[in-house]
């Protein structure tokens, strides 16, 4: 059994795939393996994945029958790893070559972490070009603040940090546990990452050796998710959201004073990482004047 397991969850994606699975192909992991899971593509993608299974043994390539939803072959690819360490790996971002060597390093030396991450680099295309989002220490390190320290990384946290290292136990109770509650596309990644950060298993490090290269490229979406829906759908999914969110600190075997002090800014953290309200008024403005997109 590999110690390390990347998943790639892929549907269509053959602009850049390869790129993706050369990157990975340079790690210089010992024991690794890379499992490609193939939403039924139609574009060259499962080509290209088949060409890596067969002249590398760490890739593996499965290739499903129909296309699933995002969230499923998420977690497809999450159940076919059994290993400690597991990391999802879109098929339009990058890594540095110790990346998962080095966050792994981070896991075995603090067993209490759920998650390793390191910092981040978004790549907008040439039009826009590169941001930097580096891992920031909390205040709270020194003085063992909990409550503190969760705050400040509910709200430093980064969405690529998904993308990070994660002991596959602790994923898999978080993805399960989140999806049974709020099982959609938009934001449940944020959840997911809560699930962790309310445990307050983040470790991170700001190490330039270990950097996550994220696309942010245009184009539409693979799975039709919609960037601008209705006032109804943004409404619906903050307040499913918060409630989950809520749920979570809940089951925390936290002290009642931290709990009480993290659930104080559950709202302002549903508009940072939901939908912010500035965009929900303007889309409730749009329903009251008769002008509201009918996206989804």
């Amino acid at each position: 059994m590999p110690r390390t397991i990347v998943g790639v969850p892929v549907f269509n994606g053959v602009s850049l795939i390869r790129r993706c699975l050369e990157n990975l192909t340079a790690h210089q992991l010992e024991d690794v393996e890379i499992i490609l899971s193939d939403n039924a593509s139609t574009d060259g993608t499962s080509e290209i994945c088949a060409e890596f299974a067969d002249r590398d043994r760490r890739f593996r390539h499965v290739r499903h029958a129909t296309t699933s939803s995002a969230n499923d072959n998420f977690r497809s690819v999450r159940d076919a790893a059994d290993c400690e360490f597991f990391a999802f790996r879109a098929y339009d971002d990058l890594s540095s070559p110790g990346y998962f060597s080095k966050l792994s390093d981070l896991l075995k030396t603090n067993s209490d972490m759920r998650l390793a991450v390191g910092n981040v680099r978004q790549d907008f295309g040439p039009e826009i070009g590169m941001r930097e989002v580096p891992w920031i220490s909390d205040p709270a390190t020194e003085t063992g603040q909990a409550a503190q320290r969760i705050i400040h990384r509910m709200f430093a946290c980064y969405p690529a940090w998904f993308y990070g290292l994660w002991r596959k136990a602790a994923l898999t109770e978080a993805f399960e546990r989140v999806l049974s509650q709020y099982d959609d596309l938009w934001a449940s990644d944020h959840l997911i990452l809560l699930h962790a950060i309310l445990a307050d298993g983040v470790a991170g490090t700001s190490d330039p050796e270990i950097e996550f290269l994220q696309g942010v490229l245009p184009g539409p979406s693979h799975y039709g998710s919609s960037r601008r829906p209705p006032w109804s759908v943004m409404k619906d999914r903050n307040t499913r959201f918060l409630a989950c969110a809520r749920d979570l600190l809940t089951e925390t075997d936290m002290a009642a004073p931290d709990k009480r002090a993290i659930d104080k800014v559950l709202q302002k953290y549903t508009y940072k990482r939901c939908y912010p309200w500035r965009r929900v008024a303007k889309a409730k403005l749009r329903t009251i004047l008769g002008i509201e997109k009918q996206a989804t």
